[in-house]
């Protein structure tokens, strides 16, 4: 919708407005103002839904500290009553200086995490743009249509050696943009007709079946092709824009606009935004987890979670990486290849293969028609998109699962779930009189250290008490077994964190004292029955012997036969 639309709707016409996402941006000075960016869809009286795109200007948000009366503790609580605390309101921006002045330690140095040190802070760790999203949810509640999905995707150079940017397609419905670096064609004649044609060959019946617009354009060079791409992206104005693997895309993207002396942040945010405003963060997620033992293990590719902020109407979001996040807890696939998950999900649409190349495979492939099928190759590159698209529109992950997995918190923290839940407590425990504590960068107490270590938890079966049943794979010992299996077996504790401590309701508030020993007993027996806690009845005899000292199953068994005269 143009701005001249939307500057034709009247207040009165709006009856509901539903929050897709908000964008935080930090002033760039060293002022405290700050700005929310908010992709909002407005619910107009006559059925209409279009979109908006709204900012707000240093948005006051909320946050608590206990009143003096009550400071008498020194560790830190999981909420506090809100009849104890005295609320104070300021800028995201602003936020860890305004806490260090209602602590009454304005020299306090560091960050929010190590600024919430002081047992009592609460209601800090919520993000502005989590509150603001909130609100729409609360105030709207029956709003809940589906997210706009868009697909976008790059081909880079493989033949020498420069990886610049070749092309890029962004699809949308029955949309279509193809943009071509102009060198990549150079030498074709009728360039664009020619792309049409070779479009209805290839595709044509998907080109029917979705009523496609397939729009060719030439650019300059490589940052003309991103600029371009993108020009058309905030045209567009979706909600999300999805590309299969951005770690491959974006930081090229970047890379191609900084190396002409092009600011990313000009190109990658909406035009509306002022300019004062505009910025871009690309963060790629971790590529490993160290475990409590220091154990480093790798993070495959789809479960890493890459993040690109930049106020727009859409978010830039990973399409592999949502496919993996939504299905948490499901058995890995043998690929996350756009593909494989096109066959798995039985989308009936593949990647475009083309016929003269169906002998090569993987860079030979890229290489061969860059070189010989250049105009087939630009067609590949928008199947890309349009797969995705369908791929989508399918399994609804983009449009539907992914949001209602957010909740309000940004899609940034999609992947954390302690984070969701604590977004989502602090509106449910503020209705209930509470408002929830901070984490900070130091959480355990003098106390801690004398209850059972948090380390060591993982319990590995002994190399001596496996079952030889190995395979014998040694052609010149064929009667050696080895040390692989061919059938291997895995059982956990099924999503153990945060859910372990809700279906046993365990917290401060609810822990009236703690164990620090208990004679006779070994550290190891109490993390054994610590663990088997969680099987109820099923361990019941276990525990009672190991930790309360009762007599073992054959001991009664003798003591029976004892009384009953029983030899």
């Amino acid at each position: 919708m143009s701005k001249n639309e939307l500057a034709n709707i009247k207040p009165e016409d709006i009856v509901a407005r539903e929050c897709r996402h908000v964008t935080y941006c930090p002033p760039k000075d060293s002022g405290r103002g700050d700005l929310h960016v908010v992709k909002e869809m407005l619910h107009l009286k006559d059925g209409r839904v279009v979109p908006n795109l709204r900012k707000i200007s240093n948005y006051q948000r909320p946050f608590w500290i206990t009143k003096k009366g009550y400071q008498n503790h020194n560790d830190k609580k999981e909420s506090e009553e809100i009849t104890r605390l005295q609320e104070f309101r300021c800028t995201q921006t602003d936020l860890v200086r305004r806490i260090t002045m209602a602590l009454d330690r304005p020299g306090m140095q560091g960050g929010l995490r190590q600024v919430c040190r002081s047992p009592y802070v609460y209601g800090a760790d919520i993000l502005a743009a989590a509150l603001i999203k909130q609100g729409y949810m609360d105030k709207w509640p029956e709003t809940n249509t589906p997210y706009s999905v868009s697909y976008g995707d790059t081909e880079t150079d493989v033949v020498h050696g420069t990886e610049e940017i070749l092309m890029a397609t962004l699809s949308w419905k029955e949309r279509v943009y193809t943009v071509v670096q102009a060198s990549f064609v150079k030498g074709f004649s009728n360039v664009v007709p020619r792309l049409q044609d070779m479009a209805q060959r290839l595709m044509g019946d998907v080109i029917k079946e979705r009523n496609l617009q397939w729009e060719f354009v030439i650019a300059n060079d490589e940052a003309d092709v991103v600029m371009k791409f993108f020009e058309k992206a905030h045209e567009w104005g979706p909600d999300f824009l999805a590309i299969w693997n951005i770690d491959f895309d974006i930081p090229r993207m970047i890379k191609a606009l900084t190396k002409v002396g092009i600011d990313p942040a000009q190109v990658l945010c909406d035009p509306s935004i002022p300019p004062e405003f505009r910025y871009y963060e690309y963060k790629q997620g971790p590529s490993q987890k160290v475990t409590a033992e220091g154990k480093v293990t790798p993070i495959k590719p789809a479960a890493r979670w890459h993040t690109l902020n930049a106020p727009a109407k859409f978010y830039v979001i990973d399409g592999m990486c949502a496919y993996k996040q939504v299905r948490t807890g499901q058995p890995e696939q043998p690929s996350y290849g756009l593909d494989a998950i096109l066959t798995a999900e039985k989308v009936g649409i593949n990647k475009l293969d083309i016929e003269e190349a169906k002998e090569y495979e993987g860079l030979k492939w890229h290489q061969v028609m860059q070189t010989q099928h250049q105009l087939e190759y630009i067609i590949y590159n928008g199947g890309d998109c349009i797969c995705g698209e369908k791929l989508d529109e399918k399994i609804n992950d983009l449009s539907v699962a992914l949001p209602m997995l957010a909740g309000c918190s940004v899609f940034d923290n999609v992947k954390s779930q302690p984070r969701r839940t604590v977004d989502m407590l602090h509106t449910f425990m503020q209705k209930h009189g509470h408002v929830i504590g901070t984490t900070s960068n130091e959480m355990s107490g003098e106390m801690d250290e004398l209850t059972v270590d948090l380390k060591g938890w993982i319990v590995m079966l002994p190399a001596h008490q496996v079952a030889d049943n190995g395979i014998c794979v040694i052609e010149e010992i064929p009667d050696l077994r080895s040390n692989i299996r061919r059938d291997v077996g895995d059982l956990d504790v099924s999503a153990s964190y945060p859910n372990g401590g809700e279906v046993f309701n365990i917290s401060k508030h609810t822990t009236s004292k703690e164990i620090i020993d208990i004679i006779g007993v070994t550290e190891y027996q109490r993390r054994m029955q610590g663990v088997n806690l969680s099987g109820g009845h099923t361990n019941a005899v276990e525990i009672c012997t190991n930790v309360l000292g009762l007599p073992a199953l054959p001991d009664l068994l003798h003591r029976f036969k004892q009384d009953r005269g029983i030899a």
